[in-house]
């Protein structure tokens, strides 16, 4: 499994310049991974989204491991982003551009004392 990871990587890092290649005249703003959250979370925790893996108990999946999938793949994610960032950063970076990784941009309501029962 290690030996595909390490291709994954190597992979997206090679998307990525081609990309760069390809839409660098034209593209401002690049994003490598958008709310990898999400991706971990519903994919390789509960088994929501593809590749819909899980643990027992966690969802109706047929395979995985919900205790340490959802961090390999996380890890991983950050590892190809700096993969592409490194390679947009050396080779393809112009004044004012720039490449991120998009978190989940969730926002959260405090209650206070006026906001309960008034659901």
């Amino acid at each position: 499994m290690i030996y595909i990871i390490l291709f994954i990587r190597e992979d997206f890092g090679r998307f990525a310049e081609e990309c760069f290649r390809a839409f660098g005249d034209r593209v401002k703003y690049w994003t490598t991974i958008n709310e990898p959250l999400t991706f971990s979370l519903y994919g390789y925790d509960l088994g929501l989204h593809a590749p819909g893996r899980c643990s027992p108990g966690f969802g109706n999946c047929t395979a995985g491991n919900s205790a340490t999938e959802p961090y390999i793949v996380t890890h991983n994610m950050l590892l190809a982003h700096s993969a592409a960032v490194k390679i947009y950063r050396t080779e393809y970076q112009v004044r004012l551009c720039s490449a991120a990784l998009i978190l989940n941009g969730n926002t959260w309501d405090l209650l206070n004392n006026s906001d309960v029962g008034n659901e």
